[in-house]
C-alpha cells in the first residue's frame, strides 16, 4: 500500500507541474503575442466611455464586459499551443495509467 501511495502521489505531482508549465507558458505567449496590451487597451477604453455616461463600471462589471472579447482575441497559434501542450499532459496520464487509479 505505502508504494501505490507513492507511485500515485508522484503522479499527481507530475500532471500539477505539467500544468503549472502550461500556465506558465500561456502567460508568457500572452504577452509575446501583445495580448495583454490589447485587453488593457480595451479595458481603459470601456473605463472612459463609460466616464462619459457617468457610471464607472465595478472590476466585476468591467470584467463581465471584457472576458468575451479578450477571448477572443487570443491568438489561434496559442491555442494551438496550448492544445498541444495539454494533449502531451493528457497522454502521458494515460500511458501510466494514472487516471485509473484515482
Amino acid at each position: 500500500m505505502p508504494q501505490e501511495y507513492d507511485s500515485r502521489a508522484s503522479l499527481h505531482l507530475d500532471v500539477n507541474q505539467g500544468l503549472d508549465r502550461v500556465t506558465e507558458l500561456v502567460q508568457t505567449r500572452l504577452i509575446e503575442s501583445g495580448w495583454r496590451d490589447q485587453v488593457k487597451l480595451h479595458c481603459r477604453k470601456t473605463i472612459l466611455e463609460s466616464a462619459n455616461s457617468k457610471h464607472v463600471p465595478t472590476v466585476d462589471e468591467l470584467i463581465t464586459q471584457i472576458t468575451p472579447k479578450a477571448r477572443g482575441m487570443v491568438p489561434d497559434a496559442v491555442k494551438r499551443e496550448l492544445l498541444h501542450e495539454l494533449e502531451l499532459i493528457l497522454m502521458n496520464v494515460d500511458r501510466t495509467g494514472y487516471a485509473k487509479n484515482i
